[in-house]
């Protein structure tokens, strides 16, 4: 949820950006379903990156976070988990694949309802604004 409402109030401000582009758009005769195409299609490409990025970089820090780990303890000269304070001295990490198939779902389905909610929002904003003036 944290990487989807970071990817909506990206899109927002980007949406907000091209404003002028769209008033362009609106004046060159585009229609409110081209606009909504286009931007669309620009949420699309941000969230697929995103998504690709951060889970390659999640599982790759997951398969590799023992690993890490001791490498931080041998940083700092200490032990996170000491075997004669707590029973386990390590983290231990399963991942469950299908359990990051449905959270990539579930955070892809969510930017692209928030986007289009925002894509149509500013679009109703604008067509107000052009027939008004």
């Amino acid at each position: 949820f944290i990487f989807a409402s970071s990817i909506i109030f990206i899109l927002i401000a980007i949406m907000k950006k091209k404003i002028y582009d769209i008033n362009i758009l609106f004046a060159l005769g585009a229609k409110n379903k081209l606009i909504y195409c286009v931007f669309l299609w620009y949420s699309l490409i941000y969230i697929t990156f995103g998504i690709i990025f951060g889970t390659s970089i999640g599982l790759l820090i997951s398969s590799y976070f023992h690993k890490i780990i001791q490498n931080i303890e041998k940083f700092l000269n200490t032990k996170f988990l000491s075997s004669n304070i707590y029973f386990i001295d390590f983290i231990p990490i399963k991942v469950i694949y299908s359990d990051i198939f449905y959270i990539v779902l579930l955070v892809f389905s969510l930017v692209i309802v928030c986007s289009s909610y925002s894509i149509l929002k500013i679009i109703h904003k604008n067509s107000i604004k052009s027939i008004l003036s």
